[in-house]
């Protein structure tokens, strides 16, 4: 099945000078525990970003997770926004500027408008996906670093996709440990079983002896038009498809902290080829309307997430977003 699972963001705050050392020698020590990084990489890249959020808005922040062998890097700030015209380029950290920044990618995208600016460099990682889908996602603990208690896992089979969020209730250690028990129990969900009604049993017998939690799945059919989801608590999913879009709701309810297990009812909805699917935790303000944000599906799920995360993370808990795009058309390759 290759389920894919989330790991958590750590964000470094860019406010002042003394932060750009901080964020750049914290990503020369996760390098070092990466083989095949070239020498310096994530040092110059942290440090260009950095730079750039300071000397161009009133601050911001950095996202950084490992993945797939290598480093994923989320600028995010309020700032200006960059210019649409050619011209010199924003960041000057250490004289490369963001041309140098895209030279030292595998991945690299931004997005920019007056509310700020979201640029992604993963470095010696690809794009996250398999078939016609591309995915990605945010999850921040509350504070900006430690264990989280939400957590994403994103699985293709055949040519349809299965999507996981979940929240173990409150935050912090045991928080996580019943998240990761629900993913767990994702991982190893079988391509032959009923996913909608079978993995809320099974994610309700995994997290039995934790303290519990809420979860969101979403099973997405392109060959039959269509997105069915099951939540049990307050796991929200949107469809998005151009200009249209439409929350899809679970039913009350906690997995995980009594002898019987929930028996939800799925929902569906219509799926149009090229939509885009948004599961949120309730970290995560839920009356946000995605026309604020002009051409943003266009660009990677995770800067779809980030910009998500940015404008509407309630700050009191943690907060998870994970983004499944349908392309429309089979393309090769799997996540990395």
């Amino acid at each position: 099945m290759g389920a894919v699972m989330s790991t958590t963001h750590r964000r470094y705050p860019v406010r002042v000078v003394e932060d750009v050392g901080v964020l750049r020698r914290a990503m020369a020590a996760e390098a070092s525990t990466l083989p095949g990084l070239p020498d310096g990489d994530a040092e110059l890249v942290a440090t260009e970003l950095a730079t750039n959020i300071l000397r161009h808005t009133a601050g911001g922040y950095v996202l950084t997770r490992p993945t797939g062998g290598g480093l994923e890097l989320l600028a995010v700030d309020h700032g200006p926004g960059m210019p649409d015209e050619p011209g010199p380029p924003r960041a000057g950290g250490l004289g490369v500027g963001l041309a140098g920044v895209r030279r030292r990618a595998s991945v690299f995208d931004t997005y920019s408008t007056r509310s700020g600016t979201v640029v992604l460099v993963r470095i010696r990682a690809a794009e996250s996906g398999a078939g016609r889908w591309r995915w990605g996602g945010v999850t921040v603990p509350l504070g900006g670093a430690g264990a989280s208690g939400d957590a994403w896992a994103v699985a293709a089979v055949e040519s349809d996709v299965a999507a996981l969020v979940v929240d173990g209730l409150g935050h912090g250690p045991e928080a996580a440990a019943a998240a990761g028990a629900a993913v767990e129990a994702f991982e190893r969900q079988r391509a032959a079983d009923n996913w909608l009604t079978d993995f809320p049993r099974r994610a309700h017998e995994a997290m039995r002896g934790t303290r519990g939690g809420v979860l969101g799945l979403c099973w997405i059919e392109p060959g039959e038009s269509r997105l069915s989801f099951v939540g049990v608590g307050n796991i929200t999913c949107r469809v998005l498809t151009g200009s249209d879009h439409h929350q899809v709701l679970g039913q009350h309810g906690t997995l995980g902290t009594s002898l019987r297990p929930p028996r939800p009812h799925p929902a569906i909805r219509t799926w149009p080829a090229g939509s885009t699917a948004v599961l949120t935790s309730d970290g995560i303000d839920t009356r946000w309307d995605p026309a604020r944000w002009p051409g943003l599906l266009r660009h990677d799920p995770a800067v779809i997430a980030a910009v998500v995360h940015r404008d509407h993370a309630r700050g009191n808990d943690d907060a998870a977003v994970l983004v499944v795009k349908d392309t429309g058309e089979a393309t090769a390759g799997g996540d990395r």
